[in-house]
């Protein structure tokens, strides 16, 4: 499962509900202000948008191209992986888990689509 921002509004609606979440399923606050960032600096483009999956990725690219389900439209990589700071509170989405940013380009168009995502730090350190 993710949720795609498009837009600030989108942000804003997503601040007012996501304390409406139980505690199990608050998106971290250092998520929210990354996507705060990135709309208030990079340009998506007519087809991007920021996607932030809620369960944690097992095998970076292939799995979040799939859960995105971008096709028939081809995605390559753009920029490094960032790291996202989240600050750990014990609850499910930060608790033994590192978040990450990754910027994909739409081949072909003027369109990126940032994506933010977790990784248990078992996966990470197993490898």
């Amino acid at each position: 499962m993710h949720i795609k921002i498009y837009s600030k509004s989108q942000l804003v609606l997503l601040r007012s509900v996501n304390k409406l979440f139980r505690k199990k399923y608050r998106l971290p606050q250092g998520v929210l202000d990354r996507i705060e960032a990135i709309l208030m600096v990079k340009e998506l483009g007519e087809h991007g948008f920021i996607a932030v999956l809620i369960e944690p990725v097992e095998n970076d690219i292939t799995e979040i191209e799939d859960e995105l389900n971008c096709y028939p439209r081809v995605l390559k990589d753009g920029e490094d992986i960032v790291d996202v700071p989240v600050k750990e509170t014990n609850t499910r989405m930060t608790k033994g888990k590192e978040w990450y940013m990754d910027t994909l380009k739409m081949k072909g168009e003027k369109s990126w689509i940032y994506v933010i995502y977790s990784m248990t730090i078992k996966r990470i350190y197993a490898q």
